[in-house]
């Protein structure tokens, strides 16, 4: 057990370059900087995460890290949760801009900010569960010379028995299409009718239903 112990404090305390050193990072990434307790990772755009993190002893015992993403136009704190009960990003709150989406490749350009609320979201050992609330104002988006305006969009994060679900509505409508994440790594997607008033790159007519592993 000491032998163990000394094992993940040499893991959580060396120079996260010498952890992520063959690991394959995302093109985002500019530098890291720091240790698995406390650094900051550079990434392009201006935008900066840092993070720090702590042993939590009451309960059950867990690593916690707190973390902050920042850039000209965001900021999102909260914290990743990871022990016996497995891992859980826990309140998740703040706003990202849209050169936040920027980092994604592949992703249209928008305008609006996002606001996010309170989002959780656990990957236990046997269920996997969520919370909390993302919403954007309405706005434009690119990509390849055509443009789409978008309604105020709301994503609810909620569970579903063993399920975390995701639930996707433009303004006060009915959802506009659902995801549930499955424990055993599996996707049901649900995408309705009128999800294409919304998002003309999909097909019109009946409802779709998707079953994606990952």
């Amino acid at each position: 057990m000491i032998l163990l112990s000394l094992a993940v404090l040499c893991v959580v305390v060396a120079p996260v370059s010498i952890v992520t050193r063959n690991l394959d990072s995302t093109p985002a990434v500019v530098a890291v900087h720091g240790s698995l307790r406390t650094g900051r990772a550079e990434l392009q755009g201006g935008y900066q995460l840092n993070w720090n993190s702590h042993a939590e002893v009451f309960g059950l015992p867990h690593l916690a890290t707190d973390f902050t993403i920042e850039g000209n136009d965001t900021r999102i704190v909260g914290q990743l949760q990871t022990g016996a009960r497995g891992v859980v990003l826990h309140e998740m709150s703040g706003r990202a801009g849209p050169g936040l989406a920027q980092l994604v490749p592949g992703a249209w350009a928008c305008d609006m900010t996002a606001r996010v609320a309170d989002v959780s979201f656990r990957w236990g050992w046997r269920r996997t569960a969520a919370s909390g609330e993302i919403t954007t104002p309405e706005g434009d988006c690119r990509k390849t010379g055509q443009t789409i305006t978008m309604p105020p969009l709301t994503l609810t994060l909620s569970s579903e028995r063993d399920a975390a679900l995701l639930t996707l509505r433009a303004e006060q409508t009915e959802p506009l299409a659902t995801v549930r994440v499955h424990r055993d790594r599996l996707l049901d997607i649900a995408i309705q009718p009128d999800a294409a008033d919304v998002f003309p790159q999909l097909p019109r007519g009946g409802p779709i239903s998707l079953q994606l592993p990952f």
